[in-house]
């Protein structure tokens, strides 16, 4: 399920509105694991390695360092499967409007000066980078079997926009 709520208020001269926006019921095929929790392959590491399986610490998740892959660790499994739920603060701004009188005196009908903030707040418990997973740009008709896969695109960026709006 995708879900969204907006909220808008005004007191005086400001106004503010508060756009939320989340997704719950999903499962994400984190495909960065594969590059973060192995030891044999060649992109930085997650702190997961840390716990990585030994005789010693026999209940971990994470399994045992290698430089090699002997066990096809690549394989299918639900060790990559996590939940893609999450809540996203997606856009906050808060604005004020001049009064009239002081627009006026640079002759215009209205002044209203606004910031805003896009993707501030993510509450997740997905491991990877952005529970909002894209698609890789594939030519082929397979594109869409990589749906719900995280093959580590650059997650949605966190924007802040300072901006006027002039009325004539």
């Amino acid at each position: 399920m995708t879900y969204g709520i907006n909220l808008k208020a005004d007191y005086k001269a400001f106004d503010i509105s508060v756009f939320l926006q989340g997704v719950t019921g999903n499962k994400i095929y984190n495909f960065m694991k594969y590059h973060n929790d192995f030891f044999f392959d060649q992109f930085n590491k997650s702190t997961n390695i840390l716990n990585a399986w030994t005789p010693q610490n026999s209940n971990s998740m994470v399994p045992a360092l290698s430089t090699v892959d002997a066990n096809n660790e690549l394989r299918p499994s639900t060790y990559f499967i996590e939940s893609g739920a999450y809540l996203r603060l997606k856009n906050v701004q808060l604005g004020y409007t001049l009064p009239g009188a002081i627009a006026e005196k640079i002759h215009v009908a209205k002044l209203r000066v606004f910031i805003q903030g896009q993707n501030l707040l993510t509450f997740t418990n997905y491991t990877g980078l952005d529970p909002e997973v894209g698609m890789q740009n594939y030519s082929s008709d397979n594109r869409n079997l990589d749906m719900g896969v995280d093959r580590g695109l650059y997650p949605n960026s966190r924007t802040y926009t300072f901006g006027l709006g002039l009325t004539f």
